[in-house]
């Protein structure tokens, strides 16, 4: 195809507005969601913020995982990636309803969530374990992301509506014509682009590394504040970086069929796509293993009965099988190519890596907030489907208005079967 014939047919798959099913289902959801949470807060609190923090952790790093995937490939420069570079930043549509979930937790949370608010806590630990502290190094970290994250997008998002505004949807028009305001030409606004995403890039990276580390000392860690990890939350940051890249793998091979992006979205992508979820999984364990060892070999009792606690009953079977999901099942099952080449067996080992991080979630927070009941059961998943519903009616906004492919690498070639 030429030039005008690919921006016709990248503009005529974007749909203009929500698919009104998909949109009562995500409704429907946050419903059942928001149900199961009220119920809970009335019978039993502390359950109720505990699966709130859970679902709070989970699918913010999830939202975050994809956007610093789509740092990283920049990076990398992956030049392989433009479909996988888009559908990667749709997942920061989610961003401003994750941090205002962490704002209710902070405002009526944490008293209940966090046992220092209402607890005494060591000398050494109060100018951190502090109140105000909490405040805001939580909202300064996640505010800075989010505007680091905010400007890779819409600098991401520039070419591409410039080329489709006039091909799109006339409700579409207005939001693309502000999107590429002050446009400098092809070639100035390609250097600026290339000079502004690089210097994102490795922004996010390292602050995404940074506040994500102090977001699982403070929401995750200090839930027993006597038990210290030095490289607790590199393993919690890469384990929310694992399943961005798995909600990304699945998000790329239903938007491929649902909008018939077969010539764009090429069993290559999976490919490529399937050996980072494999890589990142296997890394996953090898942090957990680190993590592990140092404990198991100094074999102190401030640091073992924590790991213990999580390996013993009640919690024993949901350890073992979060180690299934997250690293077993998927470095047998994504060895070979075919796996990772195909839409089906893509998407149902991602969607096994995701359950597995829900999880493994569930064991870090749940065990330290109540250790003798496993809590896990048809409330829990409530109040996760309520999350879900917020995140997949954030993620089909941003999906229904704009691209799921880069325009400029599907007019070069790249994104499709012919440049791969």
């Amino acid at each position: 195809m030429n030039r005008e014939a690919v921006l016709k047919d990248i503009a005529a798959r974007i749909p203009g507005k929500r698919d009104p099913r998909l949109r009562m289902i995500w409704l429907a959801l946050v419903a059942v969601g928001l149900t199961s949470f009220v119920a809970l807060l009335v019978t039993e609190p502390l359950r109720a913020w505990g699966a709130y923090g859970v679902n709070m952790i989970y699918f913010l790093g999830m939202s975050l995982g994809a956007a610093v995937l789509a740092s990283a490939i920049r990076l990398g420069n992956g030049r392989w990636a433009g479909p996988v570079l888009r559908i990667a930043e749709s997942l920061s549509a989610y961003l401003p309803y994750g941090i205002a979930f962490v704002v209710v937790m902070l405002v009526a949370g944490i008293w209940t969530y966090l046992p220092w608010t209402h607890t005494e806590v060591l000398a050494r630990q109060r100018p951190y374990l502090n109140v105000p502290f909490l405040w805001a190094r939580t909202l300064v970290g996640l505010g800075l992301l989010w505007w680091l994250v905010r400007d890779l997008v819409r600098t991401s998002l520039r070419s591409d509506v410039y080329l489709l505004k006039d091909h799109v949807a006339p409700e579409l028009r207005a939001e693309y014509e502000k999107l590429s305001q002050g446009w400098r030409g092809e070639e100035a606004e390609a250097v600026w682009q290339r000079n502004r995403l690089a210097l994102r890039a490795p922004q996010i990276c390292l602050v995404y590394a940074f506040v994500f580390t102090v977001f699982a000392w403070d929401f995750i860690m200090s839930l027993t504040p006597t038990w210290v990890s030095g490289l607790f939350g590199w393993w919690v940051f890469m384990g929310a970086f694992l399943s961005g890249i798995a909600m990304t793998a699945l998000l790329s091979t239903r938007l491929r069929q649902a909008r018939g992006l077969a010539a764009y979205i090429t069993p290559t992508h999976f490919w490529d796509l399937g050996k980072i979820l494999f890589s990142i999984s296997i890394f996953w364990v090898y942090q957990f293993w680190a993590q592990y060892l140092v404990i198991w070999y100094a074999n102190m009792p401030e640091e073992t009965w924590w790991v213990f606690l999580r390996f013993e009953e009640p919690w024993r079977k949901l350890a073992f099988t979060t180690f299934g999901f997250v690293f077993l099942i998927p470095f047998l099952g994504l060895m070979n190519k075919t796996t990772k080449t195909s839409p089906f067996w893509l998407s149902l080992f991602s969607v096994i890596v995701m359950a597995g991080m829900w999880m493994e979630r569930h064991i870090l927070v749940m065990p330290s907030v109540n250790p003798d009941v496993r809590w896990v059961g048809l409330p829990e998943v409530g109040v996760t489907l309520g999350f879900l519903g917020v995140f997949g009616w954030a993620v089909q906004g941003f999906l229904a208005k704009y691209p799921a492919v880069k325009v400029v690498d599907a007019l070069a070639g790249g994104a499709g079967g012919h440049g791969h």
